[in-house]
């Protein structure tokens, strides 16, 4: 599968708003709990009969948690911990001089709505269904999609990314911080390795990516780690199994395959410990990298 077809299958649309419904759950969340900083999550999602949907409900939202945690062991709280990350990273890279910033597979990420990046331009990449279905959110939230986010429509299997990027006012000479978050797993290795060297020739000195995978191992079958069973199990279900992940301890070889630099690599002691400070268990089968352009 490319990365194209990632954002046109029926996974891809519902594990986009399955993550916006996690990070909704996450605001429910009552202290000591962290919790999740999207407060525009459940606006994301679309009334109906469905799970994600609970959320919508004041009498129920606040059992939302609990349900999650019981289908999906560690789901909530991989999601807690990814959000609050990434959206310091963002923060930090924009503050450190990056004029540029991407979400690259957009699906319903609410970043570029709910914080401040001052000056630099912002970008929303995703296929156009996905894009649709953000459109009708935002059409109800704000009237339309505010004037400062570009949207980069694409079908990776026919477009190119460089192209569509650079029709849209991208400077591949500037400094740019890009997100690409619940992406790397449903993706074909190819399609990840593509991402990866444009990133490596079609962004300035200094430029950021930073995204969430799967240890490798969860893909050859063991499913011993919190939280993998029933998450490989529901995603094979849906017909999209997972496609791509790196060996555990093995990030830094695997970017320096591009000419890039792995700056940090969080694992789930990580997540469960730094970010979260001990009061939740995230899945324990993958990492957030951040991966740098030499300067």
């Amino acid at each position: 599968m490319a990365l194209g077809d990632a954002g046109t299958s029926r996974l891809a649309r519902s594990t986009a708003e399955g993550a916006c419904a996690l990070r909704a759950a996450g605001r429910t969340l009552r202290p000591p709990l962290p919790r999740n900083p999207d407060h525009l999550a459940s606006s994301f999602i679309a009334p109906g009969l469905k799970a994600t949907a609970l959320v919508k409900l004041p009498i129920l939202r606040g059992l939302s948690p609990r349900v999650f945690e019981r289908i999906l062991p560690g789901a909530i709280w991989f999601e807690l911990a990814r959000t609050i990350h990434m959206d310091r990273v963002l923060r930090e890279e924009v503050a450190a001089g990056a004029t540029q910033a991407v979400l690259l597979g957009a699906g319903l990420d609410s970043r570029f709505y709910r914080l401040d990046f001052g000056a630099a331009k912002l970008f929303e990449v995703d296929h156009p269904v996905t894009g649709a279905i953000k459109d009708e959110r935002l059409e109800a939230l704000f009237g339309g999609r505010p004037e400062e986010v570009t949207y980069v429509r694409i079908d990776f299997n026919t477009e190119d990314l460089a192209q569509r990027l650079g029709a849209h006012g991208f400077d591949p000479a500037a400094r740019t911080a890009i997100l690409w978050s619940g992406v790397t797993p449903y993706l074909e290795p190819r399609g990840v390795e593509e991402t990866l060297r444009w990133f490596a020739a079609g962004t300035g000195p200094g430029s950021s990516i930073c995204f969430d995978y799967i240890f490798r191992e969860v893909i050859e079958g063991d499913v011993s780690s919190y939280g993998a069973r029933e998450l490989v199990e529901r995603v094979t279900k849906g017909g999209e199994p997972f496609r791509f992940g790196i060996p555990e301890g093995a990030a830094e070889e695997f970017v320096k395959s591009f000419g890039l630099e792995l700056e940090e690599d969080l694992g789930p002691d990580d997540a469960e410990y730094e970010i979260l400070e001990g009061h939740g268990r995230p899945y324990g089968f993958g990492g957030l990298a951040l991966v740098r352009q030499p300067l």
